[in-house]
């Protein structure tokens, strides 16, 4: 029998640690697509299938790779909790993109592909902490639900990614700088809060196994 609590949360995590409509993934996403000329709904496509791509394959196979490199997955998940926390800072204190996820896309321009799908797709949506909670969500229980469900919460912010770059996108576009700046070290802080978390857990998780 389907658990479908489970699967409701399996979404609700996915899309917390995503978290696809943070302005700072949009003003990324209006920056790549302007200055390379692409169409939204199109790059708002290919922002989502990347996505969804990486979190159904961590999902099957993540677990089975770091165990492969002997990683533990709690260690994995504080590396990932002090990248984002660290891309967070620099937003909040910046009132621009980090290092890490793109800010050179707007200093020297983008190159091919890029911006979209490095560091935007991945790290910065698809990241670590995305990877981790896919790999733990597939890992819970027995049999296929629990895989299922994962790949359910990847198939949700697949959605949420397309809607939020192809609609909020072009609403945000339209804020002035000053705005978008202050939406920018919000979603900073959001995310400094969400890495800071994860680093807490996964260092707990460590010492007490």
């Amino acid at each position: 029998m389907v658990d479908l609590n489970f699967y409701i949360q399996a979404v609700i995590a996915m899309l917390l640690i995503t978290f696809p409509p943070d302005p700072a993934k949009i003003v990324l996403f209006n920056s790549v697509i302007e200055k390379q000329g692409r169409a939204r709904t199109a790059s708002a496509v290919l922002v989502a299938g990347v996505v969804l791509v990486i979190l159904v394959g961590a999902t099957f196979f993540g677990r089975a790779l770091l165990n492969l490199m002997g990683i533990n997955l709690d260690a994995f998940s504080a590396v990932g909790g002090l990248i984002i926390f660290g891309m967070g800072a620099e937003m909040l204190y910046g009132g621009a993109p980090s290092a890490a996820q793109g800010k050179s896309v707007e200093a020297d321009g983008p190159q091919e592909d890029s911006g979209l799908i490095i560091p935007l797709s991945i790290p910065l949506l698809a990241g670590p902490g995305a990877i981790v909670t896919a790999i733990t969500i597939s890992s819970t229980g027995t049999g296929l639900d629990a895989s299922f469900a994962a790949v359910a919460g990847a198939i949700a912010v697949a959605v949420v990614v397309f809607g939020s770059f192809e609609w909020l996108g072009g609403l945000i576009a339209r804020l002035s700088p000053t705005a978008t700046s202050l939406l920018v070290r919000i979603g900073g802080l959001l995310l400094a809060t969400i890495g800071a978390q994860m680093l807490m857990t996964a260092i707990k998780n460590f010492f007490a196994a």
